[in-house]
């Protein structure tokens, strides 16, 4: 990834609810899809009360387990409801130094990879599957 890249990994959502306690976590829902994800909150969750049934943006990143190339089906996270564990989507960007790639998952999330995989395995446009660790998380923007 070069820093002439333009890397567009901004998830557009609609903030259903913030859940308090250590650490905090949102739910939020994918407009026109029947998502609704929960995440971990990277924030303050004081800060997001009064935006529960707006519009909100912001960057997703997770763990990835083992990655696969996937030669069939769309882009999906499973559950529909609850916490991220099997996604499967479209490498949008590779971040090499960071062993990371960005799927388009519905909503663009960045996964890295576990330790002994690379990131130079894959590509733009390569449909990648895989399980997740638990605690995605959520980073507001703005």
């Amino acid at each position: 990834m070069t820093a002439a890249t333009a890397i567009h990994d901004t998830a557009r959502v609609v903030l259903e609810s913030v859940l308090p306690g250590t650490p905090a976590k949102v739910h939020v829902s994918v407009p026109n899809y029947a998502y609704r994800l929960e995440f971990v909150l990277d924030g303050d969750a004081g800060a997001l009360g009064a935006t529960v049934g707006k519009r909100l943006l912001g960057t997703v990143r997770g763990n990835a387990q083992r990655m696969w190339h996937a030669d069939a089906g769309g882009c999906f996270i499973e559950p529909v409801w609850g916490a991220p564990r099997i996604v499967q989507g479209r490498v949008l960007a590779v971040d090499r130094d960071a062993n990371a790639v960005l799927l388009d998952l519905v909503i663009p999330v960045w996964l890295t990879l576990e330790a002994t995989q690379d990131a130079n395995a894959f590509k733009t446009g390569d449909m990648l599957n895989c399980y997740c660790e638990s605690g995605m998380r959520f980073t507001p923007k703005g």
